[in-house]
């Protein structure tokens, strides 16, 4: 397979580059993780007037029926990112086609470092502290950006606006999947809705974690995989990522961060719980959707629900934390997770 993958991605080159000479691709290696695109890193080399050019690179390879979109938005909006020196790595080249690889993909710089979360695990408790400090402060740095900047649609309004458009999506794949049985947390939202503080639109990134985010061996963190990145409440940024790194790790884990985030953003986040509600409603809801559909009609790489299969222990987790937070007990949901 690597070979094979090998000879692709050095053919895609030489159309893309037909003047450079001694062009090869070599290394190449599938550095992929979580349920997600596919991530292939290797070394590509041609002659260039009297000097060898040697670069590392990733390509990031996109699935499901809107993968030419997904692909576009990702490539222009970390294009836009970098423009205004936020942490990002650099990204080279968008192909929108399927031919050359098998699905559309971007082609970025790899960033030479260790993943976050790993590196967490190897420090003092007080460079972890300040790791996770910069991490927060990079957060409510990209919260706080110029959303029409980075986002050209970017819309204006409020928390109203964009409760409106995640309560309908959120009604429509219901409808569009039969289950109804779901509806219950949809009117727990709407019953809700109308008690909660509102908020200017931010950008946020949708996956923001620490194994999102890599540590360069120079020092800086530099932020990865932006497939999810949309205008909304931050709060919701803030619940995502407190529901998945307190149902993978501690539950502590969950307060941790939210103090954080309050400290370093110097404000308090009020109505929280609500935006968890969301968060888990979507995790949900992911799940349905890969047992009714498939994990490819939400743009997720072929087997990954067999990794949801492994991930049972954080799915039962979540579904614990609707309980805890709504009440509402969903039957058909228990039998599902079950089942797998």
């Amino acid at each position: 397979m690597t070979t094979e993958i090998q000879a692709k991605i050095s053919g895609y080159y030489n159309k893309l580059h037909p003047q450079k000479t001694r062009l090869t691709v070599t290394q190449v290696e599938d550095i992929t993780s979580g349920w997600e695109a596919r991530l292939l890193k290797y070394v590509v080399e041609y002659q260039e007037a009297e000097r060898v050019v040697r670069q590392k690179r990733v390509i990031r390879l996109f699935y499901g029926h809107q993968a030419s979109k997904k692909a576009t938005r990702e490539f222009n909006i970390l294009s836009r990112l970098h423009s205004v020196e936020f942490p990002v790595p650099e990204v080279f080249y968008l192909e929108t086609e399927a031919s050359a690889l098998g699905g559309p993909f971007i082609i970025m710089e790899m960033v030479k470092g260790r993943n976050l979360s790993d590196v967490l695990h190897d420090v003092s408790e007080e460079e972890s502290e300040r790791l996770m400090t910069e991490f927060t402060e990079i957060w409510v740095d990209l919260h706080r950006l110029d959303g029409s900047k980075i986002i050209p649609e970017f819309p204006e309004g409020d928390t109203n606006v964009y409760l409106d458009d995640v309560l309908s999506m959120a009604k429509g794949l219901i409808n569009d999947l039969e289950v109804t049985w779901f509806q219950p947390v949809i009117d727990w939202l709407e019953a809700q809705r109308g008690t909660i503080t509102t908020e200017g639109l931010s950008i946020i990134h949708m996956d923001y974690h620490t194994r999102n985010v890599m540590l360069r061996d120079d020092g800086r963190l530099v932020v990865l995989d932006w497939t999810q990145v949309t205008p909304g409440d931050y709060r919701t940024d803030l619940a995502w990522t407190m529901l998945l790194m307190g149902t993978y790790g501690p539950s502590k884990i969950r307060d941790i961060i939210l103090e954080r985030y309050e400290r370093v953003a110097g404000k308090v986040t009020r109505d929280i719980e609500f935006f968890e509600v969301i968060a888990i409603a979507r995790r949900l809801l992911s799940i349905i959707i890969s047992i009714n559909m498939g994990a490819e009609e939400l743009g997720m790489r072929s087997g990954a629900e067999e990794m949801m299969k492994k991930d049972s222990e954080h799915l039962y987790k979540v579904y614990d934390l609707l309980k805890e937070r709504t009440g509402i007990r969903l039957l058909e949901f228990e039998e599902a997770l079950n089942s797998l």
